[in-house]
């Protein structure tokens, strides 16, 4: 046995089983559709909504995830009370 025939041996149950996820017996799909498709993509867009809203308030320093942010003097981009100028004298 050549390995090429292997490896078609090996990928053909997996390309079976992806067609009967994606394709369940009744309806051509429908209910991967309207079940755990739509999960997958509410669960997404909430993910992505939390980390773009997390991403824009953060500090802007590289690799600074702190939340609290005030104006820099200089160039007005948020950062946290640790990497503000006049971080000690700052009010939360």
């Amino acid at each position: 046995m050549s390995s090429a025939t292997g490896t078609l041996q090996a990928v053909r149950p997996l390309a079976v089983s992806l067609h009967y996820l994606l394709h369940w017996p009744t309806h051509g799909g429908y209910n991967f559709v309207s079940g755990p498709l739509a999960d997958i993509t509410l669960a997404t867009a909430f993910a992505s909504g939390l980390i773009l809203f997390l991403r824009k308030h953060n500090c802007h320093v590289h690799r600074c995830w702190r939340l609290e942010w005030h104006p820099h003097p200089d160039s007005g981009h948020p950062v946290c009370r640790k990497h503000h100028p006049d971080g000690h004298g700052i009010q939360a």
